[in-house]
């Protein structure tokens, strides 16, 4: 089993940042030591859990009672179904990599950590050409503009805690080949010019820092504090004529339809507050609900509504949203208390993810993939000196 969870890891590595159909095959070769491992903990009476994993069990189980009450409201079932799996790889990756973070030697690990940053320069690089090349006036990245920019936001921060941590992973982390990862990595990201991605990343920014050096964390925080309250000023007071989507208000076309996406998720759960309309299944309703309570940006139909918590609260009501929050705030209160390396790396990717999370549906294949196996990983533990609680 520990070579089908390379393997799988092998394409997870090189698919997050470049390709959906890469990604599928890490999910055909994980689901084989996800079935054992979890099979094998059952058996032995050895679950153990973590408080966060069972609030995520409970999401799932809202989350497929959503679906089967929803059935004839749902345009393809079978796709809403099947994205229940990232969630089961979230609790079942638990069983996995507390057996394979043990088994895998340090040169397979370093091999897999050299295959992940290798994508960053592959798809940084990819991005930063389509912009200074084509007519684009924002980089494409190789899973196009949104999930590419909010997901380099989100890693580049526990890329960037892992170099200021450096020493306890040196076994398996090569610090100049993520370095130059990072720089392309961040070039791209902001070349995307997607705001609520970089909002994330200087919001996680001072968590990095704050673990690495508290008074630089500190000083920068603040500055940090200092410089959205700027923006945010100039997004609800200025006039929006400036060439930088930076710099543009709230009056912008863009904002405009993200709000009538918001409204109409919020209308959604109104309408059925306890179940919703089954996961991921708030496109179905959104036309009528623009047309019919006459919200702007009625000729926007998109699959989602530009905010992660009003997709999960539309697509499984409040009683979903209650557990998702549950899972959420489990796992950053059990993250902190981890200390150490964990804390440093997983901290500020939380941060970036909430942050984020409120302007985009980050968990679309390629990013709810990344976000689960970081989740997942978290509850592994070295049985070595070099451990992550260092």
């Amino acid at each position: 089993m520990k070579n089908f969870t390379t393997a799988a890891l092998f394409f997870l590595a090189a698919g997050i940042l470049t390709s959906v159909s890469i990604l599928s095959v890490y999910q055909i070769l994980f689901a084989i030591p996800l079935c054992y491992y979890t099979w094998f903990a059952v058996k032995n009476k050895q679950v153990n859990l973590p408080k966060s994993a069972w609030f995520l069990l409970a999401f799932i189980a809202v989350a497929l009672l959503s679906l089967v009450v929803n059935y004839d409201l749902i345009p393809k079932p079978s796709k809403n179904f099947g994205r229940l799996k990232y969630f089961l790889f979230g609790v079942g990756g638990i069983f996995v990599y507390r057996a394979w973070i043990n088994e895998a030697s340090d040169s397979v690990k370093k091999f897999l950590v050299n295959i992940f940053l290798i994508s960053i320069i592959i798809a940084g690089g990819c991005a930063i050409y389509s912009f200074a090349f084509s007519s684009n006036t924002r980089a494409r990245g190789l899973t196009d503009i949104m999930r590419y920019g909010y997901g380099s936001a989100m890693l580049l921060l526990t890329l960037l805690s892992a170099l200021f941590h450096r020493e306890k992973i040196k076994a398996w982390f090569d610090w100049r080949v993520a370095l130059v990862a990072f720089v392309f990595g961040f070039a791209g990201m902001y070349l995307t010019y997607t705001r609520g991605a970089l909002l994330g990343f200087l919001c996680g920014l001072p968590f990095v820092l704050y673990f690495y050096r508290p008074k630089l964390g500190l000083y920068l925080g603040g500055l940090a504090v200092l410089g959205v309250l700027g923006l945010g000023s100039i997004y609800l007071f200025g006039s929006g004529n400036y060439e930088s989507r930076f710099l543009v208000n709230k009056n912008n076309e863009s904002d405009v339809i993200r709000r009538s996406q918001w409204q109409a998720a919020m209308i959604a759960t109104q309408e059925k507050p306890f179940l919703g309309w089954g996961l991921s299944n708030f496109h179905s309703q959104l036309k009528r609900i623009k047309n019919q309570y006459d919200l702007d940006a009625k000729y926007y139909n998109s699959e989602h509504s530009h905010n992660l918590f009003l997709e999960i609260m539309s697509g499984t009501g409040v009683i979903g949203l209650l557990f998702f929050l549950g899972w959420l705030i489990s796992w950053a209160i059990e993250s902190f208390k981890f200390g150490g390396l964990k804390r440093a790396l997983i901290v500020p990717f939380g941060v970036a993810f909430v942050v984020s999370s409120q302007f985009e549906v980050t968990f679309d294949a390629n990013n709810v993939c990344m976000i689960f196996f970081l989740y997942s990983m978290t509850y592994s533990e070295i049985k070595k000196s070099n451990s992550l609680n260092a």
